[in-house]
């Protein structure tokens, strides 16, 4: 799917070579996080084989083709090679020692900058980091603001409608899980809101920390998101355009006091303990992350307070379907949302349309008509319990 969506439910643990970080949980944190810190690093090894294959590909051509095609082949590989290689000085920039759940040591940066030899990267986590590329259009470019209006605005209307931000006992919490590169909390908080995200992907966190840490000015950094991406093009060097991100500075735009966090790791298991903890939540492609939906909404019902709002905006295209070795209630929005009932009461409810890390100079664009709601707790106490499958 070549907007991304279906691709970034979860990461790549198992790869082909295996890092020995000992035993224990903090160990395989450690491992799971150099994979994908070398993933970054490994771009340029993964798009270089694409790019050797194409190139083999074109060789084939007769003298006939190519003057039919009147493109030099010499130039086309090198346009794209330069462009593969901006890519790859950019995707150096992401491995971060900070952001791991893990201690790793005194020599944290060595680790993180220098792949091992002979390391080689899961095939799942390379196009994770392709996909990454695309989130980066999606909340930090001027090209994504279509997407961004789609889809987040009406989860900020929302709860600027039943949430305002400007109340006597301060500023409203509001969570978003599943935020990817984390524009909707950084949007909320410019708007008054006390705003935390949370996400389970290291891709994401490592490019929220560099956009939200250190981008120096708007636009400071040159993607090129589509390089590699030559089907459903319309213009001939469309692949080759140039994407400026952050659209915006946050170090400029966000104040002082700006009440902005970020919480990694799983939904359930970062928040289970926190009770009526929060006023509010905005929820964007998100509840089809759910390997059980029923555990997803006991959730949030448990940590919202009563009269607290949801708000969410998304289809229900269920990430762990395909995952033959993973656990997944796959529920229809008819069986959802009476559950969703028994705990909020819904105050409006639609279909909207929203696109996801789409390419919006290509001829195929995925479209998805989302579930819309925005849902008040009610005062009634949380039932049951789900067998862990985070």
């Amino acid at each position: 799917m070549s907007g991304g969506y279906a691709g970034d439910c979860d990461e790549e643990t198992d790869s082909e070579d295996h890092l020995d970080m000992g035993t224990g949980p903090d160990a395989e944190e450690k491992a799971h996080f150099l994979e994908v810190c070398y993933s970054f690093l490994e771009y340029g090894s993964d798009a270089f084989y694409d790019l050797e294959r194409m190139q083999e590909t074109i060789q084939k051509l007769d003298a006939q083709d190519m003057a039919m095609w009147k493109v030099p082949a010499v130039q086309w590989y090198t346009e794209i090679q330069k462009r593969v290689q901006v890519n790859l000085e950019f995707l150096r920039l992401m491995p971060n020692p900070e952001v791991c759940g893990a201690d790793l040591g005194p020599s944290a940066w060595e680790m993180v900058a220098t792949v091992p030899q002979g390391h080689r990267v899961a095939s799942r986590n390379s196009s994770k980091v392709r996909s990454t590329l695309r989130q980066f259009v999606r909340d930090w470019a001027k090209e994504g603001q279509p997407e961004r209006q789609a889809s987040y605005q009406p989860l900020i209307s929302a709860l600027l409608k039943h949430l305002p931000p400007k109340r006597a006992q301060g500023a409203p919490a509001v969570l978003c899980p599943g935020c990817g590169l984390a524009r909707l909390p950084f949007d909320l908080v410019r708007l008054g809101y006390a705003a935390q995200g949370n996400e389970f992907s290291y891709h994401m966190l490592l490019g929220t920390h560099l956009i939200l840490n250190r981008s120096e000015k708007a636009e400071c950094f040159n993607i090129f998101p589509f390089v590699l991406s030559l089907a459903n093009r319309k213009g001939r060097w469309d692949h080759l355009r140039a994407v400026k991100i952050p659209d915006v500075c946050p170090m400029d735009a966000l104040g002082p006091n700006a009440q902005l966090s970020m919480a990694a790791g799983e939904f359930v298991e970062v928040y289970k303990h926190q009770v009526g903890a929060w006023d509010g939540m905005a929820t964007c492609f998100f509840l089809d992350t759910a390997k059980n939906m029923f555990l997803y909404i006991r959730t949030i019902a448990d940590i919202i307070r009563k009269g607290g709002v949801w708000t969410n905006l998304g289809p229900l295209l269920y990430h762990y379907a395909d995952v033959p070795t993973e656990v997944s209630v796959e529920l229809s929005w008819e069986e959802v949302r009476p559950y969703i009932c028994e705990y909020f009461d819904l105050v409006e409810e639609e279909e909207k349309i929203a696109r996801y890390a789409g390419n919006t100079a290509g001829l195929s664009v995925n479209r998805y008509r989302c579930i819309f709601f925005v849902a008040i707790r009610n005062d009634k106490p949380i039932r049951g319990h789900s067998n862990p499958v985070f």
